[in-house]
Protein backbone atom coordinates (compact mmCIF):
# COMPACT_ATOMS: atom_id res chain seq x y z
CA UNK A 1 0.00 0.00 0.00
CA UNK A 2 1.62 3.48 -0.87
CA UNK A 3 0.89 6.99 0.02
CA UNK A 4 -1.42 7.41 -3.24
CA UNK A 5 -4.11 4.51 -1.56
CA UNK A 6 -3.93 7.01 1.17
CA UNK A 7 -5.65 9.71 -0.97
CA UNK A 8 -8.93 9.79 -2.92
CA UNK A 9 -8.44 9.74 -6.84
CA UNK A 10 -10.11 13.12 -7.56
CA UNK A 11 -11.12 12.15 -11.10
CA UNK A 12 -13.59 9.52 -9.74
CA UNK A 13 -15.79 12.26 -7.44
CA UNK A 14 -19.43 12.82 -8.81
CA UNK A 15 -19.15 15.62 -12.32
CA UNK A 16 -22.22 17.51 -9.97
CA UNK A 17 -22.62 19.92 -7.66
CA UNK A 18 -21.77 17.95 -4.56
CA UNK A 19 -18.79 16.26 -6.68
CA UNK A 20 -17.35 19.64 -6.98
CA UNK A 21 -18.00 20.80 -3.54
CA UNK A 22 -16.17 17.20 -2.51
CA UNK A 23 -13.14 18.64 -4.74
CA UNK A 24 -12.81 21.85 -3.18
CA UNK A 25 -13.16 20.25 0.12
CA UNK A 26 -10.05 17.92 -0.78
CA UNK A 27 -8.52 21.36 -1.84
CA UNK A 28 -8.93 23.22 1.14
CA UNK A 29 -8.08 20.15 3.14
CA UNK A 30 -4.31 19.44 1.08
CA UNK A 31 -3.87 23.61 0.69
CA UNK A 32 -4.24 23.73 4.83
CA UNK A 33 -1.88 20.42 5.20
CA UNK A 34 0.46 22.29 2.58
CA UNK A 35 -0.21 25.56 4.79
CA UNK A 36 0.53 23.97 8.38
CA UNK A 37 3.65 21.57 6.32
CA UNK A 38 5.60 25.20 5.33
CA UNK A 39 4.95 26.88 8.66
CA UNK A 40 6.79 23.74 10.56
CA UNK A 41 9.52 24.07 7.93
CA UNK A 42 10.08 27.49 8.55
CA UNK A 43 9.67 27.88 12.09
CA UNK A 44 11.86 24.99 12.70
CA UNK A 45 15.04 26.13 10.31
CA UNK A 46 14.22 29.86 12.19
CA UNK A 47 14.85 28.20 15.33
CA UNK A 48 18.56 26.50 14.22
CA UNK A 49 19.64 30.10 13.97
CA UNK A 50 19.44 30.48 17.83
CA UNK A 51 22.06 27.03 17.79
CA UNK A 52 25.61 29.71 17.29
CA UNK A 53 27.38 27.05 15.48
CA UNK A 54 24.75 26.67 12.56
CA UNK A 55 23.55 29.98 12.32
CA UNK A 56 25.47 31.16 9.20
CA UNK A 57 25.24 28.03 7.45
CA UNK A 58 21.22 27.82 8.48
CA UNK A 59 20.43 31.67 7.65
CA UNK A 60 22.49 31.48 4.15
CA UNK A 61 21.41 28.05 3.00
CA UNK A 62 18.83 25.96 4.87
CA UNK A 63 16.22 29.00 5.40
CA UNK A 64 16.16 29.76 1.68
CA UNK A 65 16.34 26.50 0.54
CA UNK A 66 13.34 24.77 2.51
CA UNK A 67 11.47 27.99 1.85
CA UNK A 68 11.15 26.80 -1.37
CA UNK A 69 11.02 23.25 -1.03
CA UNK A 70 6.70 23.52 -1.14
CA UNK A 71 6.99 25.22 -4.16
CA UNK A 72 9.49 22.36 -5.41
CA UNK A 73 7.16 19.11 -4.68
CA UNK A 74 4.56 20.72 -6.37
CA UNK A 75 6.10 21.64 -9.41
CA UNK A 76 8.30 18.05 -8.93
CA UNK A 77 4.94 16.10 -8.45
CA UNK A 78 3.35 17.68 -11.53
CA UNK A 79 5.77 16.08 -13.81
CA UNK A 80 5.63 12.44 -12.62
CA UNK A 81 2.49 11.51 -13.22
CA UNK A 82 1.00 9.39 -16.74
CA UNK A 83 -0.27 12.54 -18.05
CA UNK A 84 2.79 14.83 -16.65
CA UNK A 85 2.89 17.07 -20.01
CA UNK A 86 -0.68 18.43 -19.08
CA UNK A 87 -0.13 18.44 -15.51
CA UNK A 88 3.26 20.22 -16.11
CA UNK A 89 0.82 23.44 -16.41
CA UNK A 90 -0.15 23.31 -12.68
CA UNK A 91 3.43 23.33 -11.71
CA UNK A 92 4.39 26.16 -14.23
CA UNK A 93 1.26 27.81 -12.45
CA UNK A 94 2.57 27.35 -9.25
CA UNK A 95 6.21 28.54 -9.88
CA UNK A 96 4.69 31.72 -11.87
CA UNK A 97 2.12 32.61 -9.42
CA UNK A 98 4.56 32.09 -6.41
CA UNK A 99 7.40 34.17 -7.82
CA UNK A 100 5.07 36.83 -9.27
CA UNK A 101 2.64 36.79 -5.92
CA UNK A 102 6.03 37.31 -4.00
CA UNK A 103 7.17 40.01 -5.79
CA UNK A 104 3.84 41.85 -5.64
CA UNK A 105 1.49 41.47 -2.88
CA UNK A 106 3.81 41.41 0.18
CA UNK A 107 6.10 43.76 -1.21
CA UNK A 108 2.63 45.96 -1.21
CA UNK A 109 1.78 45.12 2.22
CA UNK A 110 5.56 45.22 3.77
CA UNK A 111 5.77 49.38 2.10
CA UNK A 112 2.29 49.81 3.92
CA UNK A 113 3.22 48.24 7.14
CA UNK A 114 6.38 49.53 7.32
CA UNK A 115 5.92 53.20 6.08
CA UNK A 116 7.00 56.48 7.92
CA UNK A 117 6.75 60.03 6.98
CA UNK A 118 9.23 60.79 4.13
CA UNK A 119 10.70 64.28 4.66
CA UNK A 120 12.94 66.13 1.62
CA UNK A 121 12.99 63.00 -0.05
CA UNK A 122 14.49 60.75 3.11
CA UNK A 123 12.31 58.57 5.07
CA UNK A 124 12.17 59.00 8.58
CA UNK A 125 13.58 56.24 10.54
CA UNK A 126 14.73 58.36 13.57
CA UNK A 127 12.73 60.20 15.86
CA UNK A 128 9.58 59.93 17.05
CA UNK A 129 6.73 59.47 15.47
CA UNK A 130 8.14 58.08 12.69
CA UNK A 131 4.57 58.31 11.05
CA UNK A 132 2.85 61.37 12.15
CA UNK A 133 -0.52 60.30 11.11
CA UNK A 134 -0.84 56.75 10.80
CA UNK A 135 -4.78 56.78 9.40
CA UNK A 136 -4.14 59.16 6.84
CA UNK A 137 -2.63 57.23 3.78
CA UNK A 138 -0.41 60.13 1.36
CA UNK A 139 0.59 58.15 -1.16
CA UNK A 140 3.27 60.49 -2.08
CA UNK A 141 5.01 61.16 1.16
CA UNK A 142 5.23 58.13 3.16
CA UNK A 143 7.04 55.20 2.27
CA UNK A 144 9.95 53.01 3.01
CA UNK A 145 13.70 53.06 2.54
CA UNK A 146 15.47 49.96 0.84
CA UNK A 147 19.26 49.30 1.88
CA UNK A 148 22.14 48.53 -0.24
CA UNK A 149 21.34 44.79 0.17
CA UNK A 150 17.77 45.23 -1.29
CA UNK A 151 20.09 46.65 -4.50
CA UNK A 152 21.62 43.44 -4.45
CA UNK A 153 18.63 41.30 -4.37
CA UNK A 154 17.35 42.62 -7.09
CA UNK A 155 20.74 42.69 -9.30
CA UNK A 156 20.68 38.67 -8.52
CA UNK A 157 17.14 38.08 -9.10
CA UNK A 158 17.60 39.30 -12.59
CA UNK A 159 20.99 37.51 -13.44
CA UNK A 160 19.09 34.30 -12.22
CA UNK A 161 16.40 34.77 -15.29
CA UNK A 162 18.94 33.62 -17.43
CA UNK A 163 17.87 29.93 -16.96
CA UNK A 164 14.46 30.85 -18.64
CA UNK A 165 16.13 32.21 -21.90
CA UNK A 166 17.72 29.39 -21.99
CA UNK A 167 14.98 26.91 -22.10
CA UNK A 168 12.86 29.27 -24.26
CA UNK A 169 15.01 29.70 -26.75
CA UNK A 170 14.97 26.16 -27.98
CA UNK A 171 11.36 26.41 -27.36
CA UNK A 172 10.52 29.25 -29.89
CA UNK A 173 13.09 27.77 -31.86
CA UNK A 174 11.40 24.38 -32.07
CA UNK A 175 7.69 25.97 -32.02
CA UNK A 176 6.20 24.47 -35.23
CA UNK A 177 7.90 21.39 -34.96
CA UNK A 178 6.23 17.81 -34.47
CA UNK A 179 6.82 16.60 -30.43
CA UNK A 180 9.62 14.51 -31.18
CA UNK A 181 11.98 16.67 -32.89
CA UNK A 182 10.90 19.30 -30.15
CA UNK A 183 11.74 17.12 -27.30
CA UNK A 184 14.98 16.07 -28.73
CA UNK A 185 15.70 19.91 -29.99
CA UNK A 186 15.14 21.35 -26.42
CA UNK A 187 16.96 18.45 -24.32
CA UNK A 188 20.64 19.79 -24.80
CA UNK A 189 19.17 23.45 -23.70
CA UNK A 190 17.55 21.95 -21.00
CA UNK A 191 21.01 20.55 -19.82
CA UNK A 192 22.82 23.38 -20.02
CA UNK A 193 19.52 25.49 -17.95
CA UNK A 194 20.02 22.80 -15.44
CA UNK A 195 23.67 23.51 -14.68
CA UNK A 196 23.33 27.23 -14.82
CA UNK A 197 20.26 27.29 -12.50
CA UNK A 198 22.79 25.23 -9.84
CA UNK A 199 25.60 27.11 -10.42
CA UNK A 200 23.94 30.43 -10.41
CA UNK A 201 21.74 28.42 -7.19
CA UNK A 202 26.00 27.78 -5.54
CA UNK A 203 27.13 31.12 -6.40
CA UNK A 204 24.22 32.73 -4.41
CA UNK A 205 24.05 30.55 -1.26
CA UNK A 206 27.52 31.00 -0.93
CA UNK A 207 27.84 34.30 -1.13
CA UNK A 208 25.27 34.83 1.34
CA UNK A 209 27.36 32.27 3.42
CA UNK A 210 30.54 34.14 3.11
CA UNK A 211 28.34 37.30 4.23
CA UNK A 212 26.87 36.16 6.89
CA UNK A 213 30.08 35.00 8.40
CA UNK A 214 31.50 38.48 8.53
CA UNK A 215 29.16 39.28 11.28
CA UNK A 216 28.36 43.09 9.95
CA UNK A 217 24.91 44.80 10.11
CA UNK A 218 23.78 45.49 7.01
CA UNK A 219 23.61 41.94 5.76
CA UNK A 220 20.15 40.44 4.84
CA UNK A 221 21.23 37.08 6.48
CA UNK A 222 23.01 39.04 9.82
CA UNK A 223 19.89 41.18 10.09
CA UNK A 224 17.20 38.12 10.39
CA UNK A 225 18.95 36.22 12.28
CA UNK A 226 18.98 39.23 14.94
CA UNK A 227 15.23 39.44 14.57
CA UNK A 228 14.10 36.18 15.13
CA UNK A 229 16.95 35.81 18.29
CA UNK A 230 15.15 39.29 19.56
CA UNK A 231 11.93 37.33 19.05
CA UNK A 232 13.12 33.80 20.87
CA UNK A 233 14.30 35.58 24.08
CA UNK A 234 11.18 37.48 24.01
CA UNK A 235 9.15 34.59 23.55
CA UNK A 236 11.77 32.13 26.17
CA UNK A 237 12.56 30.45 23.75
CA UNK A 238 16.59 30.76 25.02
CA UNK A 239 17.91 33.33 27.40
CA UNK A 240 20.32 35.58 27.21
CA UNK A 241 22.93 33.44 28.86
CA UNK A 242 22.14 30.34 27.22
CA UNK A 243 22.60 32.32 23.90
CA UNK A 244 26.22 34.13 24.56
CA UNK A 245 27.14 31.09 26.94
CA UNK A 246 27.64 29.04 23.77
CA UNK A 247 28.21 30.94 21.14
CA UNK A 248 31.15 33.09 22.77
CA UNK A 249 32.17 29.66 24.67
CA UNK A 250 35.66 29.61 23.61
CA UNK A 251 36.16 33.31 25.08
CA UNK A 252 34.34 32.65 28.58
CA UNK A 253 36.49 29.42 29.01
CA UNK A 254 39.79 31.32 28.24
CA UNK A 255 38.76 34.03 30.77
CA UNK A 256 37.75 31.24 33.34
CA UNK A 257 41.50 29.30 32.64
CA UNK A 258 43.50 32.37 32.76
CA UNK A 259 41.11 34.81 35.47
CA UNK A 260 41.26 37.74 33.49
CA UNK A 261 37.79 38.89 34.28
CA UNK A 262 37.51 40.90 37.42
CA UNK A 263 36.76 43.61 39.27
CA UNK A 264 39.58 45.26 38.37
CA UNK A 265 39.94 44.76 34.75
CA UNK A 266 36.12 45.09 33.80
CA UNK A 267 35.30 44.35 29.89
CA UNK A 268 34.48 47.56 28.91
CA UNK A 269 37.91 48.54 29.41
CA UNK A 270 39.47 45.24 27.74
CA UNK A 271 41.01 45.53 24.31
CA UNK A 272 40.38 41.61 23.32
CA UNK A 273 38.76 41.44 19.90
CA UNK A 274 36.47 38.78 20.86
CA UNK A 275 35.34 40.79 23.42
CA UNK A 276 34.77 43.89 20.73
CA UNK A 277 32.66 40.93 19.07
CA UNK A 278 30.30 40.39 22.01
CA UNK A 279 30.04 43.58 22.57
CA UNK A 280 28.73 44.27 18.69
CA UNK A 281 26.43 41.36 18.71
CA UNK A 282 25.05 43.03 22.03
CA UNK A 283 24.26 46.27 20.44
CA UNK A 284 22.42 44.82 18.15
CA UNK A 285 20.16 42.58 20.35
CA UNK A 286 19.37 44.83 23.18
CA UNK A 287 17.82 47.97 21.69
CA UNK A 288 14.40 46.56 21.86
CA UNK A 289 14.83 45.66 25.23
CA UNK A 290 16.46 48.55 26.37
CA UNK A 291 13.69 51.08 24.59
CA UNK A 292 11.03 49.13 25.66
CA UNK A 293 11.14 49.56 29.40
CA UNK A 294 12.72 53.40 29.21
CA UNK A 295 9.23 54.33 30.24
CA UNK A 296 9.81 58.06 30.18
CA UNK A 297 11.62 58.45 26.79
CA UNK A 298 14.90 59.66 29.02
CA UNK A 299 16.99 56.90 26.76
CA UNK A 300 18.11 55.84 30.41
CA UNK A 301 17.33 53.02 32.68
CA UNK A 302 16.58 53.46 36.29
CA UNK A 303 17.28 50.29 38.62
CA UNK A 304 13.48 48.54 38.39
CA UNK A 305 13.36 49.66 34.55
CA UNK A 306 16.82 47.08 34.58
CA UNK A 307 15.43 44.58 36.48
CA UNK A 308 12.55 44.32 33.95
CA UNK A 309 14.81 44.25 31.18
CA UNK A 310 16.60 41.70 32.19
CA UNK A 311 13.37 39.27 33.04
CA UNK A 312 12.89 40.05 29.43
CA UNK A 313 15.99 38.49 28.82
CA UNK A 314 15.49 35.17 31.09
CA UNK A 315 18.00 36.66 33.07
CA UNK A 316 16.49 36.19 37.01
CA UNK A 317 18.71 38.19 39.55
CA UNK A 318 18.25 38.67 42.87
CA UNK A 319 17.82 41.86 44.75
CA UNK A 320 21.16 42.45 45.80
CA UNK A 321 22.86 41.33 42.18
CA UNK A 322 21.05 43.75 40.99
CA UNK A 323 22.06 47.02 42.89
CA UNK A 324 25.64 45.69 42.42
CA UNK A 325 25.05 45.22 38.78
CA UNK A 326 23.65 48.44 38.62
CA UNK A 327 26.56 50.14 40.12
CA UNK A 328 29.03 48.62 37.83
CA UNK A 329 26.57 49.92 34.83
CA UNK A 330 26.27 53.20 35.90
CA UNK A 331 30.11 54.23 35.44
CA UNK A 332 29.56 57.93 35.15
CA UNK A 333 27.65 57.65 38.70
CA UNK A 334 24.46 59.28 36.87
CA UNK A 335 22.13 56.80 39.06
CA UNK A 336 20.96 56.13 35.27
CA UNK A 337 22.36 53.96 33.06
CA UNK A 338 23.19 55.06 29.13
CA UNK A 339 22.62 52.84 26.64
CA UNK A 340 26.21 52.30 26.01
CA UNK A 341 26.88 51.27 29.61
CA UNK A 342 23.56 48.81 29.48
CA UNK A 343 25.51 47.28 26.65
CA UNK A 344 29.24 47.09 28.51
CA UNK A 345 27.55 45.92 31.40
CA UNK A 346 25.42 43.62 29.84
CA UNK A 347 28.70 41.91 28.31
CA UNK A 348 30.42 42.18 31.42
CA UNK A 349 27.35 40.52 33.23
CA UNK A 350 27.24 37.26 30.13
CA UNK A 351 30.98 36.44 30.85
CA UNK A 352 31.26 37.20 34.56
CA UNK A 353 28.48 35.25 35.54
CA UNK A 354 29.98 31.73 34.40
CA UNK A 355 33.21 33.07 35.32
CA UNK A 356 32.31 33.47 39.42
CA UNK A 357 30.18 30.66 39.46
CA UNK A 358 32.95 28.35 38.51
CA UNK A 359 34.96 29.71 41.90
CA UNK A 360 31.80 28.66 43.74
CA UNK A 361 31.57 25.12 42.58
CA UNK A 362 35.20 25.07 42.86
CA UNK A 363 35.07 25.30 46.86
CA UNK A 364 32.01 22.48 46.75
CA UNK A 365 34.05 20.15 44.72
CA UNK A 366 36.96 19.06 42.85
CA UNK A 367 36.60 19.05 39.03
CA UNK A 368 37.14 15.37 37.90
CA UNK A 369 39.16 14.46 34.48
CA UNK A 370 35.40 14.66 32.88
CA UNK A 371 35.23 18.49 34.16
CA UNK A 372 38.57 19.86 32.78
CA UNK A 373 37.57 22.62 30.80
CA UNK A 374 40.97 22.58 28.90
CA UNK A 375 39.52 19.22 27.71
CA UNK A 376 36.77 20.34 26.32
CA UNK A 377 34.01 19.25 28.47
CA UNK A 378 31.90 22.64 28.62
CA UNK A 379 28.33 20.69 28.93
CA UNK A 380 29.82 19.35 32.23
CA UNK A 381 30.98 22.54 33.38
CA UNK A 382 27.47 24.21 32.54
CA UNK A 383 25.61 21.80 34.08
CA UNK A 384 27.09 21.92 37.92
CA UNK A 385 26.57 26.07 36.62
CA UNK A 386 22.78 25.45 36.25
CA UNK A 387 22.96 23.52 39.57
CA UNK A 388 24.68 25.67 41.35
CA UNK A 389 22.89 28.96 40.10
CA UNK A 390 19.96 27.16 41.04
CA UNK A 391 20.27 26.45 44.61
CA UNK A 392 21.75 30.22 44.87
CA UNK A 393 18.29 31.56 43.45
CA UNK A 394 16.35 29.48 46.38
CA UNK A 395 18.89 30.43 49.26
CA UNK A 396 18.85 33.83 48.52
CA UNK A 397 16.11 35.01 46.00
CA UNK A 398 12.71 34.13 47.74
CA UNK A 399 11.26 37.80 46.65
CA UNK A 400 11.17 36.89 42.99
CA UNK A 401 7.67 36.41 41.60
CA UNK A 402 8.59 36.22 37.64
CA UNK A 403 10.86 32.92 37.05
CA UNK A 404 12.28 31.97 33.21
CA UNK A 405 9.54 30.18 31.62
CA UNK A 406 9.31 26.15 32.61
CA UNK A 407 10.86 25.10 29.27
CA UNK A 408 14.07 26.71 30.18
CA UNK A 409 14.19 27.09 33.80
CA UNK A 410 16.32 23.93 34.56
CA UNK A 411 18.33 23.99 31.26
CA UNK A 412 21.98 24.89 31.16
CA UNK A 413 22.97 26.50 28.31
CA UNK A 414 24.22 23.91 26.52
CA UNK A 415 20.93 21.77 27.09
CA UNK A 416 19.12 24.66 25.84
CA UNK A 417 20.86 23.89 22.83
CA UNK A 418 20.39 20.55 22.63
CA UNK A 419 16.49 21.10 22.95
CA UNK A 420 16.49 23.68 20.50
CA UNK A 421 18.27 21.54 18.11
CA UNK A 422 15.97 18.47 18.95
CA UNK A 423 12.25 20.76 18.22
CA UNK A 424 14.06 22.52 14.97
CA UNK A 425 14.75 18.90 13.27
CA UNK A 426 11.56 17.52 14.05
CA UNK A 427 9.43 20.28 13.24
CA UNK A 428 11.97 20.54 10.02
CA UNK A 429 11.10 16.48 9.21
CA UNK A 430 7.37 16.41 10.13
CA UNK A 431 6.84 19.65 7.76
CA UNK A 432 8.82 18.08 4.67
CA UNK A 433 7.35 14.67 5.29
CA UNK A 434 3.68 16.20 4.53
CA UNK A 435 5.24 18.39 2.05
CA UNK A 436 5.97 15.03 0.04
CA UNK A 437 2.79 13.84 0.81
CA UNK A 438 0.73 15.80 0.00
CA UNK A 439 1.52 17.29 -3.01
CA UNK A 440 1.12 15.12 -5.75
CA UNK A 441 -2.49 14.85 -4.71
CA UNK A 442 -2.74 18.67 -4.37
CA UNK A 443 -1.60 18.46 -8.11
CA UNK A 444 -4.58 16.21 -8.95
CA UNK A 445 -6.83 18.76 -7.02
CA UNK A 446 -5.67 21.57 -8.69
CA UNK A 447 -5.45 20.13 -12.32
CA UNK A 448 -9.12 18.36 -11.99
CA UNK A 449 -10.42 22.08 -11.02
CA UNK A 450 -9.84 23.31 -13.76
CA UNK A 451 -10.90 20.77 -15.86
CA UNK A 452 -14.02 21.09 -14.35
CA UNK A 453 -14.50 24.84 -14.23
CA UNK A 454 -13.34 24.91 -17.92
CA UNK A 455 -10.47 27.35 -16.39
CA UNK A 456 -6.59 26.38 -17.83
CA UNK A 457 -4.89 24.54 -14.63
CA UNK A 458 -1.78 27.08 -15.34
CA UNK A 459 -4.49 29.89 -14.00
CA UNK A 460 -6.09 28.22 -11.07
CA UNK A 461 -2.55 26.57 -9.69
CA UNK A 462 -1.44 30.28 -9.76
CA UNK A 463 -3.73 32.18 -7.86
CA UNK A 464 -4.31 28.81 -5.49
CA UNK A 465 -0.71 27.53 -4.79
CA UNK A 466 0.97 30.54 -2.94
CA UNK A 467 -1.73 30.48 -1.12
CA UNK A 468 -0.82 27.45 0.53
CA UNK A 469 3.36 27.21 0.01
CA UNK A 470 3.74 31.15 0.23
CA UNK A 471 1.56 32.28 3.02
CA UNK A 472 4.10 32.00 5.66
CA UNK A 473 6.40 34.23 3.91
CA UNK A 474 4.36 37.40 3.12
CA UNK A 475 2.57 37.00 7.24
CA UNK A 476 6.88 36.97 8.18
CA UNK A 477 7.82 39.60 6.12
CA UNK A 478 4.49 42.41 6.73
CA UNK A 479 5.28 41.48 10.35
CA UNK A 480 9.16 42.47 9.89
CA UNK A 481 8.32 45.56 8.13
CA UNK A 482 5.35 46.79 10.91
CA UNK A 483 8.44 47.55 12.91
CA UNK A 484 9.48 50.42 10.77
CA UNK A 485 13.44 49.94 11.17
CA UNK A 486 15.80 50.08 7.78
CA UNK A 487 16.97 46.78 9.54
CA UNK A 488 13.62 45.32 9.43
CA UNK A 489 12.70 46.56 5.98
CA UNK A 490 15.58 45.23 4.22
CA UNK A 491 15.10 41.75 6.07
CA UNK A 492 11.53 41.91 4.61
CA UNK A 493 12.13 42.84 1.50
CA UNK A 494 15.66 40.98 1.10
CA UNK A 495 13.24 37.75 2.05
CA UNK A 496 11.15 38.37 -1.00
CA UNK A 497 13.79 38.71 -3.19
CA UNK A 498 15.70 35.73 -1.98
CA UNK A 499 12.49 33.27 -2.63
CA UNK A 500 12.14 34.72 -6.02
CA UNK A 501 15.97 33.89 -6.73
CA UNK A 502 14.84 29.95 -4.99
CA UNK A 503 12.10 30.23 -7.61
CA UNK A 504 14.34 30.87 -10.67
CA UNK A 505 17.18 28.49 -9.47
CA UNK A 506 15.96 25.35 -6.94
CA UNK A 507 12.85 25.41 -8.89
CA UNK A 508 13.22 26.13 -12.11
CA UNK A 509 15.92 23.42 -12.22
CA UNK A 510 13.48 20.95 -10.90
CA UNK A 511 11.57 21.75 -14.27
CA UNK A 512 14.78 21.74 -16.36
CA UNK A 513 15.67 18.28 -14.54
CA UNK A 514 11.73 17.22 -15.42
CA UNK A 515 12.52 18.53 -19.15
CA UNK A 516 15.70 16.22 -19.17
CA UNK A 517 14.52 13.11 -17.54
CA UNK A 518 11.16 12.55 -18.64
CA UNK A 519 11.52 13.89 -22.57
CA UNK A 520 8.91 16.58 -21.66
CA UNK A 521 8.17 19.60 -23.97
CA UNK A 522 8.56 22.91 -22.75
CA UNK A 523 5.94 25.07 -24.39
CA UNK A 524 5.20 27.96 -21.87
CA UNK A 525 6.24 31.47 -23.77
CA UNK A 526 3.58 33.44 -22.53
CA UNK A 527 4.08 32.52 -18.85
CA UNK A 528 8.02 32.77 -19.44
CA UNK A 529 7.52 36.17 -20.93
CA UNK A 530 4.96 37.20 -17.96
CA UNK A 531 7.53 36.07 -15.24
CA UNK A 532 10.72 38.03 -16.94
CA UNK A 533 8.69 41.17 -17.12
CA UNK A 534 7.65 41.04 -13.79
CA UNK A 535 11.20 40.44 -12.12
CA UNK A 536 12.04 43.14 -14.50
CA UNK A 537 9.77 45.76 -13.22
CA UNK A 538 10.48 45.04 -9.93
CA UNK A 539 13.84 44.79 -9.93
CA UNK A 540 14.33 47.87 -11.71
CA UNK A 541 11.97 49.63 -8.84
CA UNK A 542 14.31 48.02 -6.10
CA UNK A 543 17.76 48.72 -7.69
CA UNK A 544 17.07 52.25 -9.06
CA UNK A 545 14.81 53.70 -6.25
CA UNK A 546 16.19 54.01 -3.11
CA UNK A 547 12.96 55.02 -1.38
CA UNK A 548 9.18 53.23 -2.15
CA UNK A 549 6.67 55.53 -1.22
CA UNK A 550 2.56 54.08 -1.09
CA UNK A 551 2.11 55.13 -4.62
CA UNK A 552 5.00 52.81 -5.76
CA UNK A 553 3.65 50.48 -3.68
CA UNK A 554 0.10 50.44 -5.76
CA UNK A 555 1.87 50.35 -8.59
CA UNK A 556 4.09 47.00 -7.88
CA UNK A 557 0.67 45.16 -6.40
CA UNK A 558 -0.85 46.31 -9.67
CA UNK A 559 1.61 44.00 -11.14
CA UNK A 560 -0.49 40.71 -9.98
CA UNK A 561 -3.83 41.35 -11.80
CA UNK A 562 -1.66 42.35 -14.90
CA UNK A 563 0.42 39.31 -15.31
CA UNK A 564 -2.71 36.95 -15.53
CA UNK A 565 -3.88 39.41 -18.21
CA UNK A 566 -1.02 39.57 -19.65
CA UNK A 567 -0.19 35.62 -20.05
CA UNK A 568 -4.27 35.44 -21.53
CA UNK A 569 -3.58 38.20 -23.67
CA UNK A 570 -0.23 36.30 -24.66
CA UNK A 571 -1.89 33.07 -25.24
CA UNK A 572 -4.86 34.80 -27.59
CA UNK A 573 -2.39 35.98 -29.62
CA UNK A 574 -1.10 32.77 -30.38
CA UNK A 575 2.22 33.13 -28.46
CA UNK A 576 2.28 29.60 -27.02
Amino acid sequence: MGFEDLFIDVSTLPHDIYGFIQLLTLGGMYGYLLMFASNLISDGSELLLLVPSFAGLVGSVVLPVLGAVPDGCIVLFSGLGPDAQEQLSVGVGALAGSTIMLLTIPWFLAIYGGRVDIIYGEPKYKGDPKLSNPLQYNIFTTGVGLSPAVNFGAFFMILTTLPYLILQIPGLVYLHESDVDQRKGERPWAIAGLVVCLVLLATYLYYQYVESQKGLEGNAVNDKRDEILKESIKKGQITLLGLFGVEFKDVINEDIRYQKLNEQTPLSRTNSASTEKIIFRLKSLLKPFFKRYDRDGSDTLDIDELASVFHDLGEEVTHKELKDIFVKMDTDNSGTIEYEEFVQGTAEFVLSRLHNLKHKIEKEKSFSSSHDIEGGDVKGFEDDIVKSSNKEDDEEDDDEDEEVPEDLAELSPAEQQIRIKFRSFWMMGLGTAIVLIVSDPMVDVLSELGTRTNIAPFYVAFVLAPLASNASEVIASYNYAKKKTTKTMSVSLSALEGAAILNNTFVLGIFMLLVVARGLIWEYLAETLTILLVEIAVAAYAYFKSVHTIFDGFFILSLYPLSIGLVALLEYLGWD
